[in-house]
């Protein structure tokens, strides 16, 4: 069992300046345009950690800025388009959660020349495989579409730099563990971040395939 650093909500948010002082200048910049200034206490505990490389598991509740933060994460990592294959890869519950996942990003990194691509199952893989060969840089989708994807050869996972489980607990739901260990087992050395509303045997047994020492933060 990984130890939690439990975190009392309201007692770690940073100043809004100190905040945006540590991100990419245009990402501070988007984000104030959208009124988002200041941290929730889950983004700013986790936010060091990530900027750091360090893996890390977020649990909250709704609310507690989990998308948020991923989209902030891989925009600050990247901070611009390089070469075509993906360098950031999130898995998703569903389309309604990656799509509004993309919107976010389009808002965030609208300054930025970074591109963003969807894969889900209600879509046609051959245009999913099209549009990921003409050069994206953060890919969104579900395990099943991802793992088809990269089956079919067209989906190069060789230049990850981050891995991301959204709504871990839905991924269990959906019986795609097998599908998530493959593809984390795919990826070349890279970051791990897994957000979830509670850690439970099954999630932990999952993402210990390929998590060894993360840092760990529950927002009540």
């Amino acid at each position: 069992m990984w130890q939690i650093v439990n975190i009392f909500v309201g007692l770690i948010i940073q100043p809004s300046e100190m905040f945006r002082e540590k991100l990419y200048k245009k990402l501070a910049t988007a984000l104030e345009e959208v009124n988002i200034e200041t941290p929730t206490p889950l983004q700013a505990r986790c936010l060091s950690k990530i900027n750091a490389g360090s893996d890390v598991i977020g649990i909250g509740p709704a609310g507690s800025g989990k998308s948020t933060l991923i989209t902030i994460t891989a925009i600050q990592k990247l901070q611009r388009a390089i070469e075509d294959m993906p360098k950031v890869l999130i898995l998703v519950g569903n389309s309604e959660s990656g799509n509004a996942m993309k919107e976010q990003f389009r808002q965030f990194a609208k300054n930025t020349d970074l591109r963003i691509t969807t894969a889900f199952e209600d879509g046609d893989i051959n245009d999913q495989n099209a549009e990921i060969y003409d050069g994206t840089d953060i890919l969104i989708g579900t395990a099943k579409r991802i793992l088809d994807l990269y089956f079919a050869n067209g989906l190069n996972l060789n230049k990850i730099k981050l891995f991301v489980i959204d709504d871990a607990e839905l991924m269990i739901k959906n019986s795609w563990q097998g599908q998530i260990d493959r593809l984390a087992l795919s990826l070349p050395k890279c970051q791990h971040l897994v957000f979830t509303t509670g850690l439970t045997d099954k999630i932990e047994k999952l993402i210990s395939k390929f998590i060894i020492a993360p840092f760990v933060v529950e927002v009540g």
